[in-house]
């Protein structure tokens, strides 16, 4: 339990803290920080502004390797998707557990996104400006937890998550 409540803890303070100061590096087109080396945390991290423009998939990985070590995707990081005009589709694998401030903002062409249940954090404008998107799917025991996420203008486009 306290080990849970100390990686909750520094999840939560990733999410406030800038990358300064992270390792940070690019692998298979996406760019990842990370954010603690002890609990072997990494996170997605915005790409440079010319990627962004022609990103279309993106399939976060679990674990990457990094330097002979192996890290858990945690947490898409603030603005991290950010301006993907063309972003369609986000496969987002079941450990992640904090989308960050702004990190699917402007996205207009992602239409639906598949959350997984362990995601507890969404922050603010996580999905703002995404004209398109018509549905934010979870598991169904988990539908009312993710609404109370997100801003009441986006609540209804929680859906259980298609068979």
């Amino acid at each position: 339990m306290r080990r849970q409540l100390a990686v909750f803890l520094l999840l939560a303070l990733a999410l406030c803290a800038r990358a300064d100061g992270y390792t940070s590096f690019t692998k298979n087109g996406l760019a990842y920080t990370i954010v603690s080396d002890k609990y072997r945390v990494a996170g997605v991290t915005a790409l440079e502004q010319q990627e962004n423009a022609v990103l279309r998939r993106a399939e976060i990985p679990k674990r990457i390797w990094h330097k002979g070590r192996r890290y858990k995707v945690m947490i898409i990081g603030d603005g991290a998707f950010g301006g993907c005009w063309q972003l369609k589709h986000v496969e987002l694998p079941d450990c992640v557990t904090t989308l960050g401030k702004g990190c699917f903002a402007w996205c207009i062409g992602l239409e639906e996104i598949t959350l997984p249940a362990s995601v507890c954090v969404i922050g603010a404008d996580a999905f703002s400006s995404c004209p398109e998107l018509k549905a934010i799917y979870v598991p169904k025991e988990h539908v009312e937890r993710v609404q109370q996420l997100l801003p009441k203008e986006l609540r209804y486009l929680v859906k259980e998550i298609k068979k």
